[in-house]
């Protein structure tokens, strides 16, 4: 799962970003142009491999970390043969910030294991944010043909785009510098995706971008798409009407 406007990166973050993108002063020669993608795992060894793998086009010169929090099935094993592998304790914040810290990019993209990238997405990461928004997250598809999930991602990218509210399964991106400001994911039990895309908008412009990200459908499948979809818009409600992180775990556990 899953504020004051901001007035948007200063100048100079733009026209640094713009260089790097660009390749043009002698400025960027000395930067690192890298996106880190980041994805936190545990026991997903049904669905790694394949996405580990539909990634590698998508790659180039990036740097894949993949954080695992205690896994004990072959997830780990199947990592290593893809990108750098970071062992952390369980816990979807304490990975994330794991796997930031060990990054070597300018920029992190922090994405979940049951995802896909559509062609050109990295590229289009790189141009929004030399665009001088401060991060953002990708317009998201559904992997089924149901219906409801057209409805469910038509939802989903309308609260992205005009609330900039982000779920993980969205890909959140962001400037490395900007998560240092943001001192990283809050380690609260639930929500801490949608905890830190509040932080991110109050500095600055964010944005919803194509092209987009793919999404399994596997958890409406195992949840049902109609019991799936509005316990996690409860659990959403309840957080923007002030109920606590652990309140809301505690009724998460019990409702699913």
């Amino acid at each position: 799962m899953r504020g004051t406007r901001g007035t948007g990166p200063r100048a100079t973050d733009r026209e640094l970003f713009t260089q790097r993108v660009r390749g043009c002063s002698s400025q960027a020669s000395d930067s690192n142009n890298m996106i880190s993608i980041i994805i936190p795992i545990l026991n997903e060894e049904k669905i790694l491999g394949k996405t580990l793998n539909r990634l590698q086009p998508e790659l180039a010169d990036h740097e894949l970390i993949i954080v695992d929090g205690g896994s004990t099935d072959a997830s780990v094993c199947i990592a290593r043969k893809y990108g750098k592998v970071v062992l952390t304790e369980r816990g979807r914040a304490k990975q994330l910030n794991a796997g930031a810290a060990a990054a070597s990019g300018d920029i992190l993209l922090f994405l979940h294991a049951d995802i896909w990238l559509e062609p050109g997405a990295l590229t289009a990461v790189e141009a929004a944010l030399a665009n001088g928004y401060v991060g953002g997250a990708f317009r998201q598809k559904i992997d089924g043909k149901h219906f409801l999930y057209r409805f469910i991602e038509t939802v989903g990218n309308f609260r992205a785009k005009r609330l900039r509210v982000f779920y993980g399964d969205g890909g959140i991106f962001l400037a490395r510098t900007r998560f240092q400001q943001l001192g990283g994911f809050p380690e609260v039990p639930i929500l801490e995706e949608m905890r830190f895309s509040k932080g991110l908008r109050r500095l600055g412009k964010t944005t919803l971008i194509s092209p987009g990200i793919h999404i399994s459908s596997r958890r409406w499948e195992e949840g049902g798409i109609v019991r799936t979809t509005l316990n996690n818009w409860l659990i959403t409600l309840l957080y923007f009407l002030g109920v606590s992180p652990a309140r809301l775990a505690k009724l998460y556990r019990h409702i699913r």
